[in-house]
């Protein structure tokens, strides 16, 4: 079944991947991040309807569509379609990319969920997605503490995990968080030519180690902040690719296309759809993947209004273009509102604006004071490079005097490396935004995360601002790797002197951006989160397990008549001696797809109708008490069918808003 399934949702990807491309007259590995962004729209959509296994037939019709298309056309169309499709197919960058996303997909398939913030929700919350096949139902969501983090990354590792619609297998969600996080490097390669195997090799090297420059939680876990840093990078190099320039290049290779296509293509492009429809689409998933997305959409839209300006269908365009992040995300709100989901950090951000309950840090000066220090002295990445290690304002300055030696290059050579007006925007961009994104996360440390006090030492600080930072670093750093991919070999074409040799003018931009990565990325981060994670897995899985004591254990017995493809909540009482929080998110990670919330409670002190109040706060459907040598049944036999209420038993509740009454699931 499994083998059915990866067939079919393979085959469907690649047919959409290959008719984007040949449609718009673009690499291939330019249509899949636009690929991958439909595709995720797609199952939110279908994630909302509860139906996210839709996506099978839907894959089956767009086969059979294709197959049908295909046989419809003449003669001389279908060859000329396949010659160009060949054409592509066989170009140095697909191959590339295509190894790369195999051999990382294979390599991480094997991991396991073992980083706070995925037991927390990232996991958790993709568990739920695979069981019940869509979004829980109200007051369903696993994570209530987390209940508004977007589903946009999520999404996408379902679409993995569903290779196999029988078995939840941890390591496919990996392989999709991380093919998803290529996809948008990919048009990094685009520009690759030959089958030169070192070269291709590197490449895909660089491109996998590239984000270990600035950020390492990514390689053990679903970091949404390095699935937005491709995204947003991504976004800020189309919005320099103009579809004009990309129209009149991709119309000369494909020469060999029909007449008929030929229009088609220039068609596609007199309107600039892939232009605008792949900005559109990159920012519509780009605000689906956290809730900061929107910040980072909102410095996008502000690129793409200051490098269009002057540009008659810049106001059109940009209005449409912004409506969509608009859509979607406006949608999840709405959804979240309807469902009753939502999360502390969100809550205690109104909470800080809109009254007076909190105010500033009382510990503001020790953390300006451990922010400073970070920000100057701590290296990015814990280990040691083979070159530089990066602090977060040496990355900054590296990525500021990068865009002035572009600037400035292009111009001493008489080339279009980076023209004047586009160097001072890109240069003013990078600045601003970056300082204004470092001064966002200043100020949340001494707001919404006041009381994380680990971030009081510079050591605990330096991974805040590493992490939170990435989609200014990684996307920075994305952006202008692709910008010197895409034009820098004009270098190595120019110039006096001797004729420079064939190889470098070749390769030479390739080898310079390969070279800046191994001078400063962090290899055993990178090289642990692809292979060295398999000497870990056993040790991670024990220490899941020992944080599952007797009595979660017990609770997680008790909860598994309910099923796993029903949406449902359990309140589950916990004694109130010592706190317990850390194991209780791993007991939720294991309830999922059931959502589970914690009160820890001393039942000697309850009386029955304050306890009937917490139970009906929870929202839920059922009530779980563990064990305990307080007497329960004081609290509880009054609102219990039968009147004997039992410890370790899991409970339904039926309460009208007046009257509560628990009736034993097992009877």
């Amino acid at each position: 079944m499994m083998g059915f399934t990866m067939l079919l949702q393979f085959s469907a990807a690649f047919i959409c991947i290959l008719c984007l491309a040949w449609y718009f007259r673009v690499e291939l590995v330019e249509a899949v991040p636009v690929f991958v962004c439909g595709l995720v729209l797609v199952l939110y959509v279908l994630a909302m309807v509860h139906h996210l296994s839709w996506i099978d037939g839907i894959e089956v019709i767009s086969v059979l569509a294709f197959a049908v298309w295909l046989a419809g056309r003449g003669r001389e169309e279908r060859k000329d379609f396949g010659n160009v499709c060949v054409k592509k197919m066989m170009c140095a960058s697909f191959v590339t990319a295509v190894l790369l996303l195999i051999f990382v997909a294979v390599c991480t398939s094997g991991k396991v969920v073992s980083w706070w913030d995925d037991i927390n929700f990232w996991a958790a919350d993709v568990k739920s997605l695979y069981f019940l096949d869509g979004f829980a139902g109200k007051y369903g969501n696993v994570a209530p503490e987390f209940g508004d983090y977007p589903p946009g990354g999520q999404l996408f590792k379902w679409w993995f995990l569903h290779l196999d619609p029988h078995v939840f297998r941890e390591g496919l969600a990996f392989a999709g968080y991380y093919v998803m996080n290529l996809s948008f490097m990919l048009p990094l390669l685009k520009r690759l030519k030959g089958w030169n195997v070192p070269a291709m090799v590197m490449m895909a090297a660089a491109l996998w180690f590239l984000p270990g420059i600035a950020e390492v939680y990514g390689y053990d876990g679903f970091c949404a902040d390095l699935t937005m840093a491709c995204i947003y990078g991504g976004f800020l190099l189309a919005v320099t690719e103009r579809g004009a320039k990309i129209e009149s290049r991709e119309t000369a290779k494909c020469s060999v296309a029909s007449g008929q296509q030929r229009a088609c293509c220039q068609a596609g492009y007199e309107g600039t759809g892939f232009y605008y429809t792949r900005l559109a689409l990159y920012l519509g998933v780009l605000v689906l993947v956290k809730s900061i997305g929107f910040v980072w959409a909102l410095f996008g839209l502000v690129f793409l209004f200051l490098y269009e300006r002057g540009e008659r269908r810049t106001v059109k365009a940009f209005c449409g273009i912004a409506a969509v992040p608009v859509l979607t995300g406006g949608s999840w709100m709405l959804f979240c509102l309807l469902m009753r989901r939502v999360t502390k950090t969100t809550a205690t951000a109104v909470k800080y604006m809109t009254t007076d309950e909190y105010g500033i840090s009382g510990y503001t000066g020790e953390f300006a004071e451990a922010f400073l220090k970070a920000f100057v002295s701590s290296p990015l990445h814990k280990e040691k490079s083979i070159g530089i290690d990066l602090t977060p304002l040496g990355l900054y300055l590296c990525i500021c005097i990068i865009v002035v030696l572009f600037y400035c290059i292009g111009s001493s050579r008489g080339g279009s490396l980076m023209p004047r007006r586009e160097g001072r925007i890109i240069l003013w961009f990078s600045v601003v935004s970056g300082a204004l994104f470092y001064g966002v996360i200043f100020l949340a440390h001494v707001t919404i995360f006041a009381t994380e006090t680990q971030y009081l030492e510079a050591s605990g600080m330096i991974s805040s601002i590493e992490r939170y930072g990435a989609p200014f670093t990684v996307g920075t750093l994305l952006f202008l790797g692709g910008v010197w991919l895409e034009r820098g070999e004009m270098l190595f074409h120019r110039g006096g002197g001797e004729e420079k040799p064939a190889f470098l003018k070749k390769y030479g931009v390739y080898l310079c951006f390969i070279l800046f990565v191994a001078l400063t990325a962090g290899y055993r981060v990178g090289y642990h989160g692809l292979i060295g994670y398999r000497n870990t897995v056993e040790e991670k899985l024990s220490e899941r397990a020992d944080m599952i004591g007797e009595d979660e254990a017990q609770f997680l017995d008790a909860v598994r008549v309910l099923g796993k493809d029903n949406s449902t909540r359990v309140c589950y009482i916990r004694r109130g001696d010592v706190p317990r929080w850390v194991n209780n998110s791993y007991t939720a990670y294991e309830a999922s797809p059931v959502s589970v919330v914690f009160r820890s409670v001393n039942l000697g002190d309850a009386p029955t109708d304050w306890m009937v109040q917490e139970i009906r706060a929870s929202h839920a459907g059922y009530l779980y008490v563990e064990e305990t040598e307080a007497d329960a049944g004081a609290v509880f036999d009054e609102i219990t069918a039968g009147g004997a209420f039992q410890c370790g038993v899991l409970y339904h509740i039926r309460d009208d808003g007046v009257k509560m009454e628990l009736t034993d699931v097992s009877q």
